[in-house]
């Protein structure tokens, strides 16, 4: 810690020299008065502003001011003049210059006292310590409240009041304490009994004998300076400290006034100030207050209401400031040597190198006394230690491997603090995780090999307790853990659980997965499935899930709707041929159900995936449908199923499969639908599926192929008769059914030698009559054709002699010129047209093949320059075709807008 002393330049104040009687620096405000009665106020935020005040009450020259006293708040002064009167006026009636606001307190004056010590209760109340040994409580704001609320033999030149810390007394030799400052009257008159020490009594200068900083009090008395802590509240006083005068270095001066820093003691003795470490009462430094010849330095005076308090003194011609700096340099140190090393470590502005120090020590101190877990915690926050040389000292110690833990988390918490430091962040996190394992296993071991039941709660609390360690270690740490390690060091272990914890709180659901398919939970690795819905890891271990637990891996397939069914064909077969295997054996466990077949047809009736399944899908599906053991009855289900989704799946496998399973209705249905009829009626004729060949050639395909009808017919009509003993039903029944594409005629080369004519006769007859009625059918429309070409004849001979008359003068219809004068045409409809008037218009229209038609006519006459007849008779036939008035060609142009010359148009002018 230094001192520097620094002059106040106050040279602008002629009054000054040798007239300066008291000083006081309050909230930054410092306040000092003249012996003459001028007061003066500086705001030492705004030095340059000085305000100045002639105190207007002094009884004659020879009355002068000796003390001020200013409140905590720097608001009221209270006045000591030498007649033993007092005063006390505010700051503000000082600054406006104004003397309406001082209050002659006249009953403290009559009592003849004189005050030695001063203490603000508040910012108008003090409590003064006279010399007749009185404590008086004043209202400084009224003239006569004043009251006595304490009583000593010895004059009282100490008072220390806080509500907060309590309230000291001192009377020469002697101090009290009350521990509760409840109020003035209370307090001191009773209300609570003091604390009371006496020392011998020491020669003192006037001045401040007593003070208070913080939760620290100093006091001048017995064999020195007195100073203790009042946070303990009990045996304050006892438990002081002894500053001996002695220990201070040489003077001839008493002390006068002291006061308090954090770590420090001012003293005053005469023109010097000694600086002494209350620490451990070591005198740190010494300075002496150079004056002008036989100047004095009066007293000592600081203001705590600054951070750092500053310090001031004066004389009677100079005011100085005391400036001190680096106060706490070494105090790490003393504290450290004390083995005080927390209350060290809080102080500020430690650099490195020191609060490495501190730590060091402080772990070194702990290790020796035991104190394993803190001394790692001090251990870990050192950085100049290595750490294999801390760990080995834990691990010298088999029941140490906690302690050594706890270093290693300090360390980590250090290390995460610094950057560009990864590797060793692995290696603390690799290495506290083998421990929290090992510590793991230990207590595995221990709670294994107990016998008393009684001992094994606390051992299962303890393991509870580690492995909620552990895993809040994991959670914490989880973005700077070495993944591939952590899980080395936990599986070689054996530790499945942490490591299985360890892999969710990652996010590794594969590994969380693969753990549960190892472990044969299909439970669990279904609910991983169905959370993460990976469809890598689906695809990966479908088969196994669905062969040990076919319902739940087919309900969690319905759960996923991203999966692609295709990816599942494979398995879904595996199942399928292990279900086929142990169908019998399934079937007495009344669990027969195909859940591969069960999931394929979830899979057809869901809208997203009608329009996107591969082939391989429904081949899958058909396949376990006709290869089924028990799909005796279901052929009916297999064709609506194909019926239903024809081209969605490979039509050559699927018939392959039903005629090597003998799904012969099946193999008929697929070859009619592969245009294969003569196929599917004769393998339907020879499985004797005839209903089944009659539906084939009865299929509309069939209807424009008579031959073919005829001959597929054939083949059934034949199954039909043979070995049939009721031959007149049959026959009956394969006329009607044929829908007459066979008859009776057809038949007769399919009955065999022992037919009898009764047996045929009904139908021969009716065949006959039918013939007979389509003869007649045949005669009578040969009839009507020859008189239809009769009437032909007679119509084409009128059109021979058809005409149409015109009217004289007759005009175009196009043109409204007459007609006569160019060739014409006169349809039968009345309407009249110049030819190239009919052209242009023909040409103009939205009939474009007759326009094409014409068009060509024209470049091909063009071409030749030769009108041949036969072009022009072509012409004349296109030209003639119809009307362009009241055929199509007008009626396209309806909405196309009319056009009016502007000849008519002026000529419909109104």
């Amino acid at each position: 810690m230094k001192a520097i002393v620094e002059h106040v330049q106050l040279q602008f104040i002629p009054e000054i020299d040798n007239n300066i009687a008291s000083l006081c620096v309050e909230q930054n405000v410092m306040c000092f008065a003249l012996k003459t009665g001028y007061l003066f106020v500086i705001d030492l935020a705004t030095p340059s502003k000085v305000a100045k005040f002639r105190f207007p009450l002094l009884a004659a020259p020879q009355e002068k001011v000796l003390k001020v006293w200013m409140n905590s708040k720097a608001s009221m002064l209270f006045l000591k003049t030498n007649f033993a009167k007092y005063y006390s006026l505010s700051r503000a009636s000082l600054a406006a210059n104004s003397s309406d606001g001082i209050v002659h307190l006249r009953k403290l004056s009559k009592k003849s006292t004189d005050i030695l010590a001063v203490a603000w209760v508040d910012e108008t109340h003090i409590l003064c310590g006279t010399k007749e040994g009185s404590v008086h409580w004043v209202d400084l704001e009224h003239e006569n409240t004043t009251s006595r609320v304490f009583r000593s033999k010895a004059s009282i030149d100490g008072i220390i009041y806080s509500e907060e810390k309590g309230a000291f007394l001192s009377s020469k030799d002697k101090i009290w304490f009350w521990s509760k400052a409840d109020g003035p009257t209370k307090t001191f008159a009773g209300g609570s009994v003091p604390e009371i020490e006496e020392f011998e009594q020491m020669d003192t200068a006037a001045g401040t004998r007593s003070t208070l900083f913080n939760d620290t009090f100093a006091w001048i008395g017995g064999p020195g300076v007195i100073f203790g802590s009042v946070a303990r509240k009990t045996d304050v006083l006892s438990s002081a400290t002894v500053l001996l005068a002695a220990e201070l270095p040489a003077s001839t001066h008493k002390i006068r006034d002291i006061f308090l820093t954090k770590y420090h003691v001012l003293i005053l003795r005469g023109n010097e100030i000694t600086i002494v470490n209350r620490l451990n009462n070591s005198v740190v430094g010494q300075k002496t207050i150079w004056t002008n010849g036989p100047e004095k330095i009066l007293e000592l005076t600081a203001d705590y209401s600054q951070n750092p308090p500053t310090f001031w003194c004066l004389s009677v011609s100079n005011i100085y400031e005391i400036i001190v700096q680096d106060e706490a340099e070494g105090i790490w140190r003393v504290f450290s040597n004390q083995g005080r090393f927390d209350e060290a470590l809080q102080l500020d502005n430690l650099n490195i190198e020191e609060r490495n120090q501190l730590h060091l020590r402080k772990a070194d101190h702990l290790f020796a006394q035991g104190h394993l877990n803190e001394a790692a915690e001090s251990y870990g926050r050192c950085t100049s230690i290595g750490t294999g040389e801390v760990a080995l000292k834990f691990m010298k110690d088999p029941t140490a491997m906690k302690s050594l833990q706890t270093y290693l988390l300090t360390k980590l918490e250090n290390a995460k603090a610094k950057s560009n430091n990864e590797v060793q962040l692995i290696l603390l996190t690799n290495w506290i995780v083998w421990n929290f394992v090992q510590m793991l296993n230990a207590i595995d071991d221990l709670i294994s090999s107990e016998q008393n039941v009684q001992n094994l709660e606390p051992l299962n609390v303890e393991k509870n307790e580690l492995r909620s360690d552990f895993t809040s270690f994991l959670e914490n740490n989880v973005s700077i853990l070495d993944k591939q390690t952590i899980y080395q060091i936990m599986s070689h272990q054996n530790r499945k659980l942490e490591v299985l914890a360890f892999a969710r709180l990652i996010n590794d659901f594969k590994y969380v997965l693969s753990f549960w398919i190892r472990s044969k939970n299909w439970y669990e690795s279904l609910k991983v499935l169905i959370t993460t819905q990976d469809l890598q890891c689906i695809y990966k271990y479908a088969t196994t899930l669905i062969i040990n637990s076919p319902d739940a891996t087919v309900n969690a397939w319905m759960q996923i709707p991203s999966i692609n069914p295709s990816e599942l064909v494979n398995p879904l077969l595996t199942y399928y041929a292990r279900y086929q295997k142990l169908g019998p054996q399934m079937s007495s466990l009344h669990t027969n159900t195909n859940y591969a077949l069960k999931y394929l047809m979830w899979c057809f009736k869901k809208l997203e995936y009608q329009h996107s399944l591969d082939p391989v899908v429904y081949n899958a599906a058909l396949y376990m449908m006709v290869a089924s053991h028990n799909a005796k009855n279901t052929e009916d289900d297999i064709i609506a199923f194909i019926e239903h989704n024809m081209g969605r799946f490979d039509s050559d496998f699927v018939l392959r499969l039903s005629n090597k399973f003998s799904k012969n209705r099946v193999s008929v249905y697929l070859f009619s639908q592969l245009k294969q009829f003569e196929e599917a009626v004769n393998l339907a004729v020879k499985k004797g599926l005839l209903e089944d060949a009659k539906l084939v050639v009865a299929s509309l395909e069939m209807d424009a192929n008579f031959r073919l009808r005829r001959k597929l017919w054939l083949t059934i009509a034949k199954s039909m008769m043979h070995d049939q003993t009721d031959i007149k039903s049959t026959i009956k029944s394969i006329l009607r059914d044929s829908n007459d594409t066979l008859t009776m005629k057809d038949l007769l080369p399919l009955f065999d030698e022992i037919t009898t004519i009764a047996n045929v006769k009904d139908e021969l007859i009716r065949n006959l009559e039918e013939h007979s009625s389509a003869m007649t059918q045949v005669t009578q429309g040969i009839k009507e054709s020859i008189k239809i070409k009769k009437e032909i004849v007679e119509d084409i001979e009128l059109l021979k002699t058809r005409y149409q008359t015109l009217k004289p003068g007759a005009s175009c219809g196009v043109c409204c010129k007459v007609l006569q004068t160019r060739k014409f045409y006169v349809f039968p409809c009345g309407h009249s047209f110049h030819t190239d008037c009919l052209m242009k218009e023909i040409l103009n229209s939205s009939d474009y093949a007759l326009r094409n038609k014409i068009e060509a006519f024209q470049r091909a006459a063009m071409k030749n320059r030769v009108k041949e007849t036969v072009g022009l008779e072509e012409l004349d036939k296109l030209l003639s075709t119809k009307c362009c008035f009241c055929s199509d060609i007008r009626i396209n142009s309806i909405d196309e807008p009319l056009e009016i010359n502007e000849t008519e148009r002026e000529a419909w002018r109104i």
